[in-house]
């Protein structure tokens, strides 16, 4: 019989530096009345390098003065 002579590495993932991005609240065109609502779009490959793929579904939780949001695993 023949012996293994191996080693197992262990595997490393390189994970990048958490970055910040700065956005401008823009408003929802109201067909000229007044009191627009505001908007915000986040788009950008960097979403699917976080998981935001195309038909991923997403929770937005408010808290003071920010906003957070959290993927939501399929079951």
């Amino acid at each position: 019989m023949a012996t293994c002579n191996c080693k197992v590495k262990p595997l490393t993932v390189t994970v990048a530096a958490a970055k910040s991005r700065r956005y401008t609240v823009g408003y929802l065109p109201n067909k000229r009345k007044p009191n627009p609502s505001p908007q915000m779009i986040i788009s950008g490959k960097w979403l699917s390098e976080l998981g935001f793929h195309i038909g991923s579904h997403f929770t937005i939780n408010r808290q003071a003065g920010e906003l957070v949001i959290q993927l939501v695993e399929n079951n």
